[in-house]
């Protein structure tokens, strides 16, 4: 048993889980403290983390695992809490849209207080870096939580700063409340609420734009509602370096048309050494179509932050669903949810 795991930690994981319930090799355990619903979807979740968590920066995210009917589920969620609040508490906050349909987010408005979680260090590249030069921040949707972090963390205020904020109705405004604070106490930062029931797109398109030189800008939000704004803005002058951006889920590249004409790739799952030979579409993951097949691949985020779908492609190509890219046609490691079948593929699952 010891020569069929990577590492003795996974072979002594279950004593492990009985001495340190919830732990979780390369994750960090976390205790739910609260919940408290800041829209009709929108949940926040306060954690009080473990000691060993080395932090993060305002903009990261986070990957939050928890265990359902024996299987561990993950998915990525941007940190929206100030720095302060784990400098002093060791806690964050995560503000959580519940998808009522999904496999993994209904789950956590079910969680008990006290109910101890994994969470990975925080990742990802979306924070203020020069605060003293003027920042337009944009955001849409649960695109306010990195924004949020960014904004609650800043302690000193060097140059103008302004949010503008879309939403579908006020209501469906989450982490308003801090921010309408932060505005009336603060002088140099300002917030613009958008509602997309009254004010149409193109109208925070003139907004943004009518003072936009010299600026600096963070967009976050759904990957359409951030593409209007960034061609607007380079449309209207400003240089494409000065714009930061981060989205949830994937923005998919244009992919090349499938036809009739075109040649049907087929795939072979290897698992425990028996191969299974199925059907692939090329215009979907890896992951989908093996679970279209009856297979049952490891997964978590599904969007490439969490690599639980980590495989070995033994030989042909695959195309990266986020850049486009293409693979090697020999040996490597991919992430079955964010590769598409190029040719004919061989996968040890």
């Amino acid at each position: 048993m010891l020569a069929n795991q990577p590492s003795l930690t996974l072979y002594l994981l279950p004593l492990l889980q009985r001495l340190w319930p919830g732990f979780l090799p390369g994750l960090y355990r976390a205790s739910l403290l609260s919940q408290q619903w800041q829209t009709p979807d929108m949940l926040l979740l306060t954690l009080k983390v473990s000691g060993r968590w080395p932090g993060f920066v305002p903009g990261q995210h986070i990957v939050l695992t928890l265990k359902h009917n024996g299987r561990y589920l993950s998915r990525p969620f941007s940190i929206c809490s100030s720095l302060k609040r784990w400098q002093s508490q060791r806690q964050i906050q995560l503000c959580c849209k519940i998808n009522s349909i999904g496999e993994f987010t209904p789950l956590l408005a079910q969680l008990p207080d006290n109910s101890l979680l994994n969470i990975s260090q925080a990742q990802g590249d979306f924070y203020w870096q020069q605060p003293a030069l003027p920042a337009v921040f944009i955001a849409a949707g649960s695109g306010i939580t990195p924004i949020a972090a960014m904004l609650l963390s800043q302690r000193h205020w060097l140059a103008p700063v302004s949010l503008y904020y879309r939403v579908r109705g006020q209501e469906n405004a989450a982490l308003l409340s801090e921010l309408e604070q932060l505005a009336a106490r603060q002088p140099l930062f300002s917030l613009q609420l958008s509602d997309s029931c009254t004010t149409p797109s193109a109208t925070l398109q003139q907004q943004v734009i009518a003072n936009a030189a010299s600026k600096q800008f963070f967009l976050c939000g759904p990957a359409a509602f951030m593409a209007q704004i960034r061609a607007a803005l380079v449309s209207s002058g400003v240089d494409a370096a000065s714009i930061q951006q981060e989205q949830f889920g994937l923005a998919m590249p244009a992919l090349p048309t499938v036809t009739s004409d075109s040649p049907t790739l087929t795939g072979h799952f290897i698992r425990a050494g028996i191969s299974k030979a199925v059907t692939l579409n090329p215009q979907q993951s890896l992951l989908q179509n093996a679970e279209q097949h009856q297979l049952s691949p490891q997964f978590g985020c599904r969007i490439g932050v969490c690599f639980q779908c980590v495989c070995d492609k033994v030989s042909g190509q695959v195309r990266d669903i986020r850049t486009g890219s293409l693979s090697g046609h020999g040996v490597e490691q991919i992430q079955l949810c964010v590769s598409q079948p190029v040719t004919e593929l061989v996968i040890k699952l």
